[in-house]
């Protein structure tokens, strides 16, 4: 049996759009303005979400992948043709980035709609060649290993940090490296001051991102590193 097309641009739009309210943002990164369409909205998310087992935060676009996104596009000589995976890719703004300056990305993330989203700021970006996955942390069964593993705004519930160390020892190349943004939490800084202590050698970067949803600014942390 054929495998059927994957829905085209118009098609995904409408089908995200009928269920969560959509706003496209505009970023300039790098050579070029990046156009990233995802929730803003938190309430009419709340109202969306009613019946859904887990609340699609992934749909929301959070500071953090915007900081991350800028890293990539930074730093695009040491991305330049390793294997990524973006773990909770969400909007999946990041990884778009990394595959856009030359990275062999792959995005998962646990829920569907955070996928179909990933695809629908793919292709309005026009970056392609993006493989997805759903999967979930708790049970990982890939075995595939990356040079690099990123996440925006992932080690936010402490009851996750056992599975997302699990996680990075699995999928991780030898010598691949781990980068992480998150706004500063003190769950997120816990979680790297443990990785330190077994094994993980970790630089902290802080930057300045303007706020997404409201006026300001606010401070977002890339913790960088490998495993020794």
């Amino acid at each position: 049996m054929a495998t059927p097309e994957p829905p085209s641009y118009p098609e995904l739009r409408r089908k995200l759009a009928a269920t969560v309210p959509l706003t496209d943002l505009d970023f300039p990164i790098g050579e070029r303005t990046w156009r990233i369409s995802a929730v803003t909205d938190q309430d009419a998310l709340l109202d969306a979400a009613v019946g859904m087992e887990h609340f699609p935060y992934g749909l929301l676009l959070w500071e953090s992948s915007v900081g991350l996104a800028q890293y990539f596009a930074e730093h695009h000589v040491e991305i330049w043709g390793k294997s990524l995976l973006e773990l909770g890719a969400g909007a999946g703004f990041p990884g778009i980035v990394a595959k856009a300056y030359g990275a062999d990305v792959v995005q998962t993330d646990h829920q569907q709609c955070a996928l179909d989203l990933c695809r629908l700021n793919a292709l309005q970006n026009h970056v392609d060649g993006i493989p997805r996955f759903l999967a979930d942390w708790r049970v990982w069964n890939h075995s595939t290993r990356y040079d690099i593993l990123t996440g925006a705004d992932i080690c936010y519930e402490r009851g996750m940090h056992f599975h997302l160390e699990q996680l990075f020892r699995q999928a991780l190349k030898p010598n691949g490296r781990l980068i992480l943004s998150d706004p500063v939490r003190p769950q997120a800084l816990e979680f790297a001051a443990h990785l330190e202590k077994n094994g993980w050698n970790l630089a902290l970067e802080t930057r300045l991102i303007d706020r997404i949803a409201e006026e300001g600014i606010t401070e977002v942390a890339l913790l960088i590193g490998e495993r020794e």
